[in-house]
């Protein structure tokens, strides 16, 4: 009977996390297909000198990735301070491998000002801010493009499908329309008022004078991203593998795990930097190693990271409540006031 009840509550956990559950299981694959062992040889020959380095990039990455939102988020009105903003955006990284994860920091930036902007011009700054990151991310492609014939097309897809999500989301006909589409599906629905604000943010956003300094930011941003990912190479030896062909082989997995639609890409991500390690003559463990280890910092130092920066950002309006409450309290017991 108590086996019984295991096996239903083991269920009923997958069930309602079974995105979850691919992803681990797809790394827990990696890991068993190229032999526990191999990997752990490697993993123990790591160079921590460049480990040491790639705290400081990493951190780095997502300061110039939060600077750029709090550009966006200062455009529509938010009232919120660069450290707050970047205590959100760091925070936000406990959720990246949650379903639309990234929306939890409307609610806490949102907090800063409850009287500014709606949260639905909020999310449209993520949304910007993320679209542009991530395209940005696959110009890694461009210098092995052509040594590479059989990408051209994946990345001809990519863009058109790119290039088509801006245009919509910048010419108000194309919205609506989209729009209208959207609202046929009963679950969306409940999410109209925010989805209705989306379109007008991008626009704003788009001007030059906001445009600009974004792109400049997130252009560090992401050639930190491949310094991250070459250095995480590095630490393990691989020194056949270049700056350039690092950044070609995380771009392309960036392009293709976006495909997956799980949560960050888990579990797909990490196989497809292995197997294209392993066309660049790395082999399997090295490739499988750092994968791993490029997840580690980009996501789990920063989940450890960001639930340091949840606690004080959570705490930051409790305390500016308190000392608003006692500024209030002595004024009215002040005789001079």
């Amino acid at each position: 009977m108590g086996k019984g009840r295991l096996i239903r509550s083991i269920w009923r956990f997958l069930k309602k996390h079974w995105l979850a559950a691919v992803a681990l299981g797809c790394i827990a694959g990696l890991v068993i297909g190229v032999n526990p062992s191999k990997l752990a040889t490697v993993l123990h020959k790591i160079d921590w000198r460049v480990a040491l380095l790639m705290v400081p990039v990493t951190v780095a990455t997502y300061i110039l990735r939060g600077t750029a939102w709090w550009l966006g988020l200062r455009k529509i009105g938010e009232r919120i301070t660069l450290i707050r903003c970047l205590g959100v955006e760091f925070a936000g990284q406990v959720m990246i491998f949650l379903p639309m994860g990234d929306l939890a920091r409307v609610a806490m930036a949102r907090r800063a000002d409850k009287s500014g902007p709606g949260a639905g011009t909020v999310a449209g700054t993520i949304a910007f801010q993320e679209l542009i990151f991530l395209t940005l991310v696959g110009l890694g492609v461009l210098p092995r493009l052509f040594i590479r014939p059989g990408v051209v097309i994946l990345v001809a897809i990519m863009t058109i499908a790119h290039v088509g999500i801006f245009t919509i989301l910048l010419w108000k006909r194309a919205y609506q329309w989209a729009l209208h589409t959207v609202e046929r599906i009963h679950f969306l629905r409940r999410f109209d008022t925010q989805l209705r604000q989306l379109q007008p943010t991008f626009v704003e956003l788009f001007r030059s004078a906001t445009l600009v300094p974004i792109l400049v930011l997130n252009v560090a941003s992401v050639l930190l991203t491949y310094l991250l990912f070459y250095l995480a190479v590095a630490a393990l030896g691989a020194t056949q593998v270049g700056f350039v062909t690092a950044a070609f082989v995380l771009a392309l997995s960036y392009i293709l795990a976006a495909l997956s639609f799980l949560p960050g890409g888990l579990g797909v991500f990490e196989g497809l930097l292995t197997v294209l390690m392993i066309a660049n003559g790395v082999p399997a463990a090295v490739g499988a190693a750092a994968s791993l280890i490029y997840r580690g910092y980009n996501d789990v130092l920063m989940a450890m990271l960001g639930a340091l920066a949840g606690i004080a950002v959570r705490k930051a309006p409790a305390r500016r409540s308190s000392r608003t409450s006692r500024t209030r309290s002595s004024r009215a017991t002040d005789p001079k006031v």
